[in-house]
């Protein structure tokens, strides 16, 4: 009504519908994720609003939500012809994520001399669970503690920027590291190699440390690069863009 005010108690019911859409978006999304990440979902498998708001029994809109927020991530690609799929890398993408993720380590190598007992009982935690994920066969916490591990490397630079730059990379990185760690024969290796990283930081050494960071790098980049280079191409679906 003209010239009513209302109350600092009055409340819209529409912010407590919004507040649950916006739980369901982000449930979908994670069950995306961790579909994606654990390799249930691969390369180029579209995803279909009308099929996933079927079998999941919520709204398109809520997928379409979910959806976005996955391809912010880098996980999902939007395409004119087949809609919303599943990321494919390419060789340039592997090589252009960790030339970055290169960049920004090596320099909170450089900078760990200023790491505090805390930064550093952090990585060594990381390292932990990362053992203790490889001994269990827990692919999807391998993965999880190989991420953590290099997100509080990166935390030692002390920079929020770079903090929220590397966050908007993470799941371009978690995929690159999704494949490489489940293509690793022997899972000692992962522990080892974070194991060395570690005691290299902590004994100052940090040209070596960021010597062997780039090596590892290297390798990973090279095995990543053979595998999206074997991918074949899925077949075109005319029907992909209807459901878009």
């Amino acid at each position: 009504m003209a010239g009513t005010t209302v109350g600092a108690d009055a409340w819209d019911p529409t912010q407590g519908l919004e507040i649950k859409r916006a739980s369901a978006v982000d449930q979908v999304a994670g069950a995306v994720r961790e579909m994606i990440l654990r390799g249930d979902l691969g390369p180029g498998t579209p995803l279909r609003e009308v099929q996933m708001a079927e079998s999941l029994g919520i709204s398109r809109n809520t997928i379409r939500d979910a959806v976005r927020a996955l391809a912010r991530e880098g996980l999902v690609t939007h395409t004119m012809h087949r809609g919303a799929t599943v990321t494919r890398l390419t060789e340039r993408d592997v090589v252009d994520v960790l030339r970055v993720r290169a960049r920004i380590e090596t320099q909170a190598i450089d900078a760990s001399e200023a790491a505090t007992p805390e930064q550093l009982a952090g990585l060594e935690d990381a390292v932990n669970q990362l053992e203790r994920a490889a001994n269990a066969d827990d692919w999807d916490q391998v993965v999880d503690a190989d991420c953590l591990f290099h997100r509080r490397l990166v935390g030692i630079l002390g920079s929020p920027r770079l903090d929220r730059f590397y966050d908007t990379i993470q799941g371009e990185l978690r995929l690159c590291l999704s494949i490489a760690d489940r293509v690793n024969d022997d899972p000692r290796e992962l522990i080892e190699e974070h194991r060395e990283l570690l005691d290299l930081i902590v004994s100052g050494e940090r040209a070596r440390c960021s010597a062997l960071l780039t090596g590892h790098l290297k390798v990973a980049e090279e095995r990543l690069c053979g595998l999206v280079r074997g991918w074949d191409e899925p077949p075109d679906d005319g029907d992909d863009q209807a459901d878009h």
